[in-house]
């Protein structure tokens, strides 16, 4: 199972986001959690998931990549940290990677993770295309 790019928003607001997850319903947790945080009265009936397709990499997240020194991952690509499977989710403000785990003692959780600590980086043929 891979990931999928949904767009989330609150209703009747102009707030909207790309979120990268597995499921609809852990995109909605994502984006509710991240809403909250400033807003603490939204309701979680109030978030709206539309599935937009496969993942999409932006250039925040190019920048990143850059500036990690690994310009070819991307946005769902399939990786290994410390061995244990996962798809790349995004990047976050510590200029690491969120990636979401599908095995392994963090199955199903997505975790900050450095670049290039113990990193495997799958193309899409599934061959190592680099390792840091």
């Amino acid at each position: 199972m891979g990931l999928r790019a949904f767009d989330c928003g609150v209703r009747g607001t102009d707030w909207h986001r790309t979120v990268h997850a597995a499921t609809p319903g852990k995109a909605k947790a994502i984006y509710w959690r991240d809403v909250c945080e400033a807003w603490p009265d939204t309701p979680f009936t109030a978030v709206t998931v539309h599935c937009i397709g496969d993942p999409r990499t932006d250039d925040g997240f190019l920048k990143t990549a850059a500036y990690r020194n690994v310009p070819f991952a991307r946005i769902g690509m399939r990786v290994e940290v410390a061995g244990h499977s996962g798809f790349i989710a995004g990047k976050n403000s510590s200029a690491n990677f969120d990636v979401y785990f599908t095995d392994g003692p963090d199955k199903g959780q997505t975790l900050n993770c450095h670049p290039n600590w113990k990193m495997r980086y799958f193309g899409e043929d599934g061959k190592v295309i680099g390792e840091k």
